[in-house]
């Protein structure tokens, strides 16, 4: 008995590190298949924290716009699985709408303890690209009665270049140190920079209406002992 107690509590850190404490992190888990703009809510454990509308994509929707190779966004064979998010982002002569996705999390969050966020994204049919996403960790709900950019403190998720490529998927990365405590997680642009619309990807129709879409997939989020085991697609990104 004293064996079995003494190797059950070696293995309790090791299942800590390696358990990914978001649900449904690709999306697979549904209640439909979407036809429309704004269904995020159909894949379970997901919302939108502010009034803008994110969409589902599922290789089950019955129609071209929201299944995944083939859609109104360009399209993306999913990272994983059938399902992937997508958000959009875009100003209009200093006219908002910025899209996010919240989840809460399996567990809430150990204090000091550093945690990996991950995801896989690629840019759909879009004029601008980002630098980066951000992750917002938060104890309470984060929420906006409007469609206007979050300007909140956040871990960046980033590959050290723009986020560009429409053919693949990227790989990016932030590190978390917790507060202690924090249960949701919200994806999206928080920055106070709008210096992402100077990278231009194609010629835009109105210069006054600058746009950049993201489909995502795989999101996860892991405590890890040591920012060296934070690794995407051969980089390491160090706490900030």
């Amino acid at each position: 008995m004293i064996r079995c107690i003494a190797a059950l509590l070696m293995l309790i850190p090791a299942l800590m590190f390696s358990q990914n404490l978001v649900r449904n992190p690709g999306f697979e888990e549904k209640s439909g298949c979407p036809v429309k703009p704004g269904q995020l809510s159909m894949a379970s454990f997901w919302v939108s924290p502010n009034t803008a509308t994110p969409d589902y994509f599922n290789e089950c929707s019955t129609g071209l716009d929201y299944g995944t190779e083939f859609n109104k966004k360009g399209g993306q064979v999913p990272h994983a699985g059938t399902g992937y998010a997508g958000l959009q982002f875009y100003n209009l002569n200093r006219n908002e709408f910025f899209e996010y996705i919240q989840t809460q999390l399996d567990t809430t969050l150990i204090s000091g303890q550093l945690y990996c966020i991950k995801a896989f994204v690629s840019l759909g049919k879009a004029d601008y690209a980002f630098r980066e996403l951000g992750a917002l960790l938060s104890a309470t709900q984060v929420k906006s009665a409007n469609a206007h950019k979050m300007k909140l403190p956040y871990t960046p998720l980033s590959t050290g270049i723009y986020l560009v490529d429409e053919d693949h998927w990227m790989c990016i990365n932030g590190i978390y140190k917790a507060k202690g405590n924090e249960r949701l997680l919200t994806i999206g642009d928080f920055s106070t920079r709008d210096e992402f619309w100077n990278i231009q990807t194609r010629s835009a129709n109105d210069s006054l209406f600058k746009s950049t879409f993201y489909f995502i997939d795989d999101i996860s989020l892991k405590a890890i002992s040591d920012s060296s085991e934070c690794r995407c697609a051969g980089t390491v990104i160090s706490p900030q």
